[in-house]
């Protein structure tokens, strides 16, 4: 047992890893907003169900479900919904703000 007047040596820290993407900036409402935009060139409504089925999914995963289940195949690629998608959250991400918490890392 090591004693209490003993301070603990610990291996000097080398490495830290976070992920930031929702985790220290909300950007999840950036992602909503984007797609909603997208979809409203298409005359269609971005709506709950479909966010729950494209996330934890890999990217060219959810850009999948996004065309498909939009009715988009034909009009949208995955692909192109992937580029044109990081185009617009690329600039709105400078206005993230911090998620409450984060200063406690």
């Amino acid at each position: 047992m090591a004693s209490p007047l003993l301070p603990r040596v610990r291996a000097p820290i080398t490495h830290v890893i976070f992920d930031m993407d929702g985790l220290l900036l909300d950007t999840e409402p950036f992602y909503t907003l984007v797609q909603e935009k997208i979809l409203a060139r298409f005359g269609k409504t971005f709506d709950w169900s479909l966010k729950a089925q494209m996330m934890g999914k890999k990217a060219i995963e959810s850009a999948q479900i996004f065309v498909r289940e939009s009715g988009l195949d034909g009009l949208l690629t995955a692909e192109a919904f992937l580029e044109e998608r990081e185009g617009m959250l690329q600039d709105l991400f400078p206005t993230c703000q911090l998620l409450p918490g984060e200063w406690l890392i």
